[in-house]
């Protein structure tokens, strides 16, 4: 990084300015050692990473530390209310043709997927698009200790993955999974653009391009899509969407989850 250093001449009345450039050794670089060092324990005397088991259903799950914050490093499976795995035909062809050669049913390749890219989750009423966040269901979602992020801890960790100067995109980047084959089937998917490019899993948070789920019958690969912990307004939820940036939105569909530790 470089800085501007300007040096002012003042004659008479006139101001003369000459600038240079020249390192800025003030402005440090990213660095995942510092950031989400694999090795060491963290603020909960846990090692930095590791598995835990939701007692549950006895599904096991990837964590990973980063800065102060603890974060599942897997989609959540766990089969909650209103919760499905993805139906789409188009997408588990491309999914067994691509990535799953040990399934010889179409069964065992949506299990292989779902496993993959988890369940997708509705905290509305009823599971209704449009309505009242279920807040009973949004408490229980996620296994013992943790719970569905709220906005201001997906800031924090966006703030987290960047150096000063940096932009969203390189803290997207940071946050993907580096599986190409994974983003390859995105990339075949329409309306894709070719914004969905593998990452470089900085900090091993492995954010997969799981999509959305408008409905039942109707799936869209746009990135990775998780639901939050607000209410954005009386009919939607705000959600972050992680593709080739990072952004946020309000809707009622279905979700990834991403749980973090209380």
């Amino acid at each position: 990084m470089k800085r501007l250093v300007c040096f002012f001449v003042v004659p008479m009345v006139f101001f003369l300015v000459s600038c240079t450039t020249e390192p800025d050794e003030d402005r440090p670089e990213w660095n995942a050692a510092e950031v989400c060092p694999e090795m060491g324990t963290n603020v909960y005397g846990m090692p930095n990473r590791g598995t835990f088991t939701d007692e549950r259903d006895g599904q096991v799950y990837r964590y990973t530390t980063i800065g102060n914050q603890v974060w599942m490093a897997e989609n959540l499976r766990y089969n909650a209310p209103y919760s499905m795995c993805c139906n789409d035909e188009d997408f588990l062809e491309q999914y067994c043709e691509l990535i799953e050669h040990n399934c010889e049913t179409t069964e065992c390749c949506k299990e292989s997927m779902c496993n993959t890219f988890g369940r997708y989750y509705s905290l509305m009423q009823n599971g209704d698009r449009f309505g009242s966040f279920d807040y009973a269901l949004a408490d229980a979602i996620c296994p013992d200790g943790w719970h569905v992020p709220t906005r201001e801890e997906w800031v924090v960790l966006k703030s987290i993955m960047i150096a000063q100067g940096e932009s969203n995109s390189d803290a997207a980047m940071r946050m993907k999974s580096n599986n190409s084959s994974h983003f390859a089937i995105s990339k075949n998917y329409l309306n894709e653009y070719d914004r969905m490019n593998a990452g470089s899993d900085a900090c091993a948070l492995m954010l997969e391009p799981s999509g959305y789920m408008e409905s039942d019958k109707y799936f869209f690969k746009t990135g990775a899509h998780f639901i939050s912990l607000d209410q954005s307004n009386a009919y939607g939820i705000l959600t972050i969407h992680i593709a080739s940036n990072i952004e946020f939105a309000s809707h009622g569909f279905r979700d990834a989850i991403r749980c973090v530790m209380d």
